[in-house]
């Protein structure tokens, strides 16, 4: 059965191709989940939170042949059991078990933002991806792939057949023209 977010996609073929998708390598998702969770009760969530990231870079990956599909669906589910871990290790963290409930309710987070900066922070972060959408395509993919999958320089390079040197240049550039646009913008980056 395919998770109930491929069903609300709008586009029927789009809707097919990540059914393929799911079919075709959930073995593959559910073997790399489980070897960095190692609990399989949660393998099916990630592989759903994989799914989902998937669904917004579609029309990235409708494009990529077999083996860089293959590489991206990969590093997506590492990506995604990662963040599993380290979420889980913050909240393990912050728990402190009495013997009737959780004291860790009771006391205050001082570290945590306040409801303006989350404004901030979010107002920030769409100025952000606005400089994103600005640069080239494979110029955004080079960033989404370091950045967002953590990926090497050298398995970029790989999936765009260009050498490691081409790939550090070009996340030089990218990122210099990123500051440059929120610069633009009247943020004060450094």
């Amino acid at each position: 059965m395919y998770p109930v977010i491929i069903m609300f996609i709008e586009d029927d073929r789009d809707r097919k191709f990540m059914e393929q998708l799911y079919e075709e390598y959930y073995l593959l998702m559910r073997k790399k989940a489980y070897e960095i969770v190692m609990d399989d009760s949660v393998v099916d969530d990630i592989i759903n939170d994989t799914i989902i990231r998937l669904i917004k870079y579609i029309d990235t990956i409708k494009k990529l042949e077999c083996h860089k599909l293959t590489s991206y669906i990969v590093y997506t589910v590492r990506s995604v059991s990662i963040d599993f871990i380290n979420k889980k290790s913050r909240h393990n963290k912050r728990m402190f078990y009495g013997l009737d409930n959780d004291l860790s309710e009771t006391i205050e987070d001082t570290e945590a933002p306040q409801p303006d900066e989350f404004v901030i922070i979010g107002e920030e972060i769409d100025e952000l991806g606005k400089a994103i959408s600005r640069l080239s395509e494979i110029d955004q993919e080079i960033l989404f792939y370091k950045y967002n999958l953590e990926m090497s320089t050298t398995d970029i390079a790989s999936i765009f057949n260009i050498s490691k040197d081409n790939v550090c240049k070009r996340l030089q550039r990218a990122r210099q023209r990123v500051l440059k646009e929120l610069k633009k913008a009247g943020h004060n980056v450094e």
